[in-house]
């Protein structure tokens, strides 16, 4: 059966890489920290645009969708990785061949000639390489979060020594064992995990998220 292509139907979009990311920002906007702002409810649609390699052919495939007249501000969310600078360049090079203004800088907005903002801004938000694993890490609920932690480390490193296991991507193997261990979060990503209560929407870890979403997201 056909799927029907996304449709725009708000006036402030932000693009996001995977459908974790999705997931996490629909519960951040939704959350109470946010509540007392009714755009970031009711005025703000998110796009999954897939890996970042498929950014730029989102952002060509955007301008054709219905209705993008209406659009007056984009948000491009992406993983920092392991290399922030080039995450920076990438997301820049991609606007720039997609037709879009130029934005250099992470957190930062820029108005085209039509007045049509764009900004984009790296997890795990401190202008730094990594992901928004690493972010979840940081901004757990639960109190006793940096002691569990410690322990699921020491349990990691365990396995390496001894039973010769390798973690390339050690933040996640450390966040998803970290939800595998209460019956609360245990299958759960991280979408549905956050609507659980995993995380702290309150935690001056996401700053800068919150800033940068009231000003490009204004009126």
């Amino acid at each position: 059966m056909p799927v029907e292509r996304k449709k725009i139907l708000k006036p402030y979009l932000i693009l996001c890489e995977g459908r974790d990311a999705e997931g996490f920002l629909i519960n951040y906007l939704n959350s109470e920290v946010l509540a007392q702002d009714k755009r970031f409810s009711n005025d703000i649609q998110i796009f999954d645009f897939g890996g970042n390699d498929d950014i730029c052919n989102f952002l060509m495939n955007l301008k054709n969708m219905d209705s993008f007249g209406m659009v007056t501000s984009i948000a491009i969310i992406r993983d920092a990785e392991k290399d922030y600078a080039k995450a920076c360049n990438e997301v820049s090079r991609a606007l720039r061949k997609s037709g879009f203004v130029s934005v250099e800088k992470s957190g930062t907005w820029v108005c085209d000639d039509m007045g049509l903002r764009v900004g984009f801004i790296l997890f795990p938000l401190n202008n730094d390489t990594g992901t928004l694993e690493d972010l979840c890490l940081r901004i757990l609920s639960e109190k006793s979060s940096e002691n569990i932690l410690s322990s699921i480390n020491e349990f990691l490193a365990d396995m390496e020594t001894t039973h010769g296991r390798t973690y390339r991507r050690k933040h996640k193997n450390m966040l998803h064992t970290y939800l595998s261990s209460s019956d609360e979060y245990v299958t759960k990503p991280l979408g549905l995990a956050s609507s659980a209560g995993a995380f702290d929407w309150e935690s001056d870890e996401l700053i800068p998220l919150k800033r940068f979403l009231i000003e490009g997201f204004s009126s």
